[in-house]
């Protein structure tokens, strides 16, 4: 993983205010902790966001762009914690909510407004999951058809 990613990260999370640079390096920690090795870099997905585990993707015309398999967001009243990972009820964060007490979820996503709720097992265990469906590449899901 190039320093330079984690370089920027550590420059985004030491420019915001406390108690948010506290909550989001805890944050950034434990996920670091839960992937060894893993590249990090910077998107820009409603604002700055840290990318853990890039992949390429594609669409049914081809390589369609690169993207982020775990991130990490400072929000205005929230942070938000991406999985891009599936399960079975849709996006893994769907079928892991009940384990992050006091939050929401959008669509890929787990909006957290009191972090010092969030068991850090429960982050260690979702980014293991979503990277473990990206670590060797993006894989289509396949559609089951009814007949």
């Amino acid at each position: 993983m190039a320093a330079e990613g984690r370089d920027t990260a550590k420059a985004l999370i030491d420019g915001l205010d406390e108690p948010r640079r506290s909550q989001m390096r805890h944050l950034h920690e434990v996920i670091l902790d839960a992937l060894p090795g893993i590249d990090v870099s910077l998107w820009e997905y409603g604002g700055p966001l840290i990318g853990y585990g890039s992949y390429d993707y594609t669409n049914s015309r081809g390589p369609a762009g690169r993207w982020f398999s775990v991130g990490l967001a400072n929000r205005k009243g929230y942070i938000s914690l991406f999985s891009m990972g599936t399960g079975k009820s849709g996006y893994l964060v769907e079928d892991v909510h009940g384990r992050f007490p006091g939050t929401r979820i959008g669509r890929s996503c787990i909006n957290v407004t009191k972090p010092e709720l969030i068991d850090d097992d429960a982050v260690r265990d979702l980014a293991r999951a979503t990277w473990d469906q990206y670590r060797d590449g993006f894989r289509r899901p396949e559609r089951v058809r009814e007949t």
